[in-house]
């Protein structure tokens, strides 16, 4: 079934079938709300409540634009939000320890797999993780649409509502300003 399929049959009363929708997005929903809070459980709770949102908004969705093209819309602005009450806060590595993160420490030195490619492989992750964190809010969205979750420009521009030229502008300073800061942390050579 489609996107548009299952969003009749769930306005029609077969509220169960959203259940292909969040198998169907949540993967990249998670992704894009990641590149805004880092790993940290808030990004669960924001996942969930963009769920919520959009369950409950699918009676405004008009089939004009696709569905994901909205939905995704949605997912920016609930990370905007976030990222807004947090005051943009760079979160350090310090305030991203917790229980949780003791666990995933003893589940990757169990693993079979080739430990330093992990090793490698999480320290990247972390240090794209923080440097996406201290850039903004515009720049965030088109790196992690573009560079992360491979959206054409002109997707990006009808879930962001701009230009495909703005897009890329934006995509070019982006990348430009977390090279500055990853030379400036002397992450790069």
């Amino acid at each position: 079934m489609n996107d548009k399929e299952i969003i009749e049959k769930i306005l029609a009363g077969q509220e169960n079938l959203f259940r292909h929708i969040i198998d169907r997005y949540k993967d990249k929903v998670f992704s894009i709300i990641f590149s805004f809070c880092g790993y940290t459980s808030d990004c669960e709770d924001i996942v969930q409540s963009v769920f919520i949102k959009i369950f409950y908004s699918l009676k405004k969705f008009k089939f004009e634009s696709s569905f994901s093209t909205w939905m995704y819309r949605i997912v920016i602005n609930e990370s905007i939000n976030f990222a807004k009450k947090r005051n943009n806060k760079i979160i350090s590595l310090q305030e991203k320890i917790s229980s949780d993160d003791d666990q995933e420490i003893i589940d990757f030195i169990k693993s079979d797999d080739n430990i330093e490619k992990k090793a490698i492989e999480q320290e990247t992750q972390k240090l794209v993780q923080n440097t996406l964190i201290k850039l903004k809010n515009n720049y965030k969205i088109v790196l992690t649409l573009r560079d992360i979750e491979n959206f054409s420009y002109e997707e990006i521009s009808q879930m962001m509502n701009v230009s495909v030229d703005t897009v890329k502008i934006w995509l070019f300073r982006a990348r430009k300003k977390m090279r500055e800061i990853l030379i400036q942390g002397d992450q790069l050579l």
